[in-house]
């Protein structure tokens, strides 16, 4: 009997199977490694609270409507956030849609006096966020 050195092609064909079915998973155990987490409701509520106040700080006039936040700005462009569905909504002049938080159950607005504003957000979830905006004297 002779010595066989070598792979016969149906060897050569069964491995390259069987890589083939390997390399074609290895990018559905990479993908979760490559995405991003969402941020938590609690990170976006945050996000949501400080891009408000920077908005407030910069409006000349706040008013409060049918729980309905209304700021007028320098420009005398008149900026609206209000709840849509499950969403927070700024809209400018009362046009365009642009989400400023999701997930919404509810929102209470309240002007407390003309430099304090408290917001009151419940999520889907049932927590509640709540913050106080304080306006200077010089917005006016």
């Amino acid at each position: 009997m002779k010595s066989k050195k070598g792979y016969t092609l149906i060897e050569v064909v069964i491995a390259l199977g069987v890589l083939l079915m390997i390399a074609s998973l290895l990018p559905s155990f990479l993908i979760p490694i490559q995405k991003q987490p969402p941020l938590s409701q609690l990170e976006e509520t945050s996000l949501f609270f400080s891009m408000l106040g920077k908005e407030i700080r910069e409006g000349k006039l706040l008013e409060v409507n049918n729980n309905i936040l209304f700021i007028t700005d320098s420009n005398g462009d008149v900026k609206s956030f209000s709840k849509y569905h499950t969403l927070i909504r700024k809209q400018v002049n009362g046009l365009g849609h642009e989400v400023w938080l999701q997930n919404i159950n509810s929102i209470k607005l309240e002007k407390q006096s003309d430099l304090l504003l408290a917001i009151q957000i419940i999520d889907k979830d049932g927590h509640e966020y709540k913050r106080l905006f304080r306006r200077s004297r010089n917005n006016e």
